[in-house]
């Protein structure tokens, strides 16, 4: 229980910080912001697992171009629409290249060095990206509720999982997630898409599809957070990084939400429900 109080002691100020980004200002430009810093961390921890960085090899530069083309991948389609994606992500793959070939002491290693770094990019602002296009395509009450999906997930599959959890859901992965916490989380996700969706910010959206979103973002963020785990497990760390305390890093923080953002934002998009700017 101790454990999940600091989960939610540290989860509650971003989320509240993120809620003020999106239903005070009446721009993008402060979610966009906002998923920029998370990007260029959440990258930066991915880097420092995977590359890895250690004493006789900091990779500054690399990481610097690194966090800087997430920046930018994050950036450019809330300038120019999701369109933008595809360009700023190859401009990014150019520069990146241009630097681990700078990189002469680290060339028996460049080859990796280079894919994962543009693994990275894929994974972390390609994905996150699709957060503030959701605002932008003028749609901020459907970001709560990707918010809330997220959050309501995680918060009820705990829940169940400490009170009736049994089966084990991915042991190899994740050993402590069961079956009955990942019912869980399709019930969090489910009230957050219908209670916070369908009844409440956005009545536009018909119940069946909120449904139906829901238990699709859940299986996706859940998925999500198991990727995650599994590329810790690959790199023998317990946690992305140390920022948050309670959650480890920020990757760890936003691995369902990596997955669930682009889900809700491509089932809004072409199952109807117009983003069209107001």
């Amino acid at each position: 229980m101790r454990d999940f109080l600091t989960r939610f002691a540290t989860a509650v100020p971003l989320v509240a910080a993120l809620l003020v980004a999106i239903l005070l200002d009446p721009t993008p430009w402060s979610v966009v912001a906002f998923a920029a810093v998370v990007a260029m961390l959440a990258l930066d921890e991915y880097l420092r697992m995977a590359l890895p960085v250690r004493d006789e090899d900091r990779a500054v530069g690399l990481r610097i171009a690194a966090a800087l083309s997430a920046a930018a991948i994050v950036v450019a389609p809330g300038i120019w629409g999701v369109a933008a994606l595809v360009p700023a992500l190859a401009a990014s793959a150019v520069v990146v290249s241009f630097v681990v070939l700078g990189r002469t002491a680290a060339l028996e290693s460049a080859g990796r060095h280079l894919g994962v770094v543009l693994s990275g990019l894929v994974y972390v602002p390609v994905l996150l990206a699709h957060l503030p296009l959701i605002k932008i395509g003028g749609a901020p009450n459907l970001l709560v509720v990707t918010l809330c999906t997220a959050f309501f997930a995680d918060t009820v599959a705990y829940i169940f999982g400490r009170l009736w959890g049994k089966r084990k859901l991915y042991p190899a992965v994740s050993p402590k997630k069961s079956v009955e916490g990942a019912f869980g989380g399709i019930v969090g996700s489910v009230l957050a898409t219908v209670g916070v969706g369908s009844l409440w910010t956005v009545p536009e959206l018909p119940i069946v599809s909120a449904v139906v979103l829901g238990v699709l973002a859940s299986v996706c963020g859940q998925a999500g957070d198991l990727v995650e785990s599994m590329i810790k497990r690959t790199y023998g760390v317990k946690d992305s990084g140390k920022l948050l305390p309670g959650h480890g890093g920020m990757l760890d923080r936003i691995d369902a939400l990596l997955f669930v953002s682009p889900v809700v934002y491509y089932f809004v998009l072409f199952g109807g429900l117009s983003l069209a700017p107001k």
